[in-house]
């Protein structure tokens, strides 16, 4: 009797050995969390007053990327705007490993006092000569072919939609406020992967984002849990 329960013992031992293996290698090939949002559409009885539903508040972000105050010459320094700090920047989607001193985050930036701030000096406690990407995955219920995409940043923005560039600001360094740069944009039925990359120089550091249909009337969005990896 002793040998059979030592030999249950041992059996058990080897298979929460094996388990915890197996679950080791299920954690190593598990992907960074998603930012995903739904859009949702405004009908004729919507308003146009701007709410925090409004914009985009949940991302993935990767980040920070630092350099020297007189890396891009000096003051304005607006060619860290095109600087490519991770390849092939505008296909950034959250499985990219990220390069030392930089890490991905999943964060949802409400509840600032001002509505639709994405922080990121409060994110990376307040640096200067920095950069960040951000990504969010947004769901469209029906195609949008002439939406609009309103921006602001302090200091530099550029904004990829499904791999291609839509819209870049370089000009010179300004303090952040809602809707400063607009772009006609088209938006998919199903899934749009917004990518932003967001420069800043001294000073603050955030970024805002959202879309309106044709008509101008901002589209909500909702923030939802991505599913699980493989689903």
């Amino acid at each position: 009797m002793v040998p059979r329960i030592g030999r249950l013992l041992a059996l058990g031992a080897l298979a929460g050995a094996l388990g915890c293996q197996s679950l080791g290698r299920v954690a190593a090939r598990k992907e960074p969390t998603q930012a995903v949002s739904d859009l949702i559409p405004p009908t004729a009885k919507s308003s146009a007053f701007l709410t925090e539903k409004h914009f985009v508040t949940s991302w993935l972000v990767l980040g920070p990327f630092q350099f020297g105050e007189s890396d891009f010459g000096g003051d304005q320094q607006q060619p860290a705007a095109d600087k490519e700090f991770v390849a092939n920047e505008g296909a950034l989607d959250g499985t990219q490993s990220p390069p030392k001193g930089a890490a991905w985050q999943a964060k949802d930036f409400k509840g600032d006092f001002q509505a639709g701030k994405i922080d990121l000096d409060g994110l990376y406690n307040k640096p200067d000569h920095a950069a960040a990407y951000a990504v969010s995955w947004l769901h469209c219920p029906e195609a949008v072919r002439d939406a609009t995409l309103l921006v602001g940043s302090d200091d530099y923005i550029k904004v990829w939609l499904n791999g291609a560039l839509v819209h870049a600001y370089k000009e010179k360094r300004r303090a952040s406020e809602w809707d400063q740069d607009k772009a006609k944009v088209s938006l998919l039925k199903g899934d749009n992967r917004v990518v932003v990359k967001c420069v800043d120089v001294v000073f603050d550091w955030d970024f805002y984002l959202r879309f309106a249909d044709k008509d101008g009337r901002p589209i909500a969005v909702t923030a939802r849990k991505p599913a699980a990896p493989g689903k």
